[in-house]
């Protein structure tokens, strides 16, 4: 006969329960490479476009006040993008369980992410040209039913990357065996031995 008996909410998990681990150490140093990047060819645009304003003469004697205000606000964002991470960067963290992998990222909003192994497809890791010179890697989980990856950890060392992977696949009934230094390693201790985060 079917049942549906209630489920007291007293005694549904909560996420913050969960061992989060934190990224590598050295993702906010890759992510504040990048925006250096980015900021310096927008800082080297806006100093053309300054020498061109006074060169033409455009806005005559309101040149040096629009400037002003332009260079002042380009400096507060290039702070912000810059400072940015280095708080929220340490707010993220994953945890990996027998049955699902979780992700969690935010600062001000925050948001929890957890996919159970039964429903994923595949997963793939990827590397940028930053991602390698800082030996990092970007682990991509895909879901059934799913137009894209479902769950993204961007800042994991490559190695733990390619172990969560090999693992993320296996659980999900995969033909890949864990290789032997997989098993190992615990799955949430990071190449350089990070500790977890702190829960929320």
């Amino acid at each position: 006969m079917f049942s549906n008996p209630e489920v007291p909410l007293a005694s549904l998990p909560h996420a913050a329960d969960l061992e989060w681990h934190a990224l590598h150490p050295r993702f906010v140093a890759r992510i504040l490479s990048q925006r250096a990047i980015v900021l310096i060819v927008g800082a080297l645009g806006l100093g053309v476009a300054n020498i061109l304003v006074f060169v033409e003469q455009v806005w005559e004697g309101h040149a040096t006040l629009v400037m002003s205000v332009v260079w002042g606000l380009g400096v507060c964002f290039a702070a912000w993008r810059l400072i940015w991470p280095v708080f929220e960067v340490p707010r993220r963290g994953y945890a990996v369980r027998e049955r699902d992998i979780a992700f969690k990222s935010g600062l001000l909003w925050r948001t929890v992410t957890i996919v159970p192994f039964n429903r994923v497809q595949h997963a793939a890791t990827g590397s940028g040209m930053l991602d390698r010179h800082f030996g990092l890697a970007t682990l991509t989980v895909f879901t059934a039913g799913g137009s894209g990856g479902d769950l993204h950890i961007a800042g994991l060392g490559a190695d733990r990357a390619e172990r969560l992977r090999v693992y993320v696949v296996s659980k999900a009934g995969g033909t890949e065996d864990t290789p032997e230094s997989a098993a190992d390693t615990p799955l949430g201790a990071d190449d350089q031995g990070v500790d977890a985060l702190d829960g929320d």
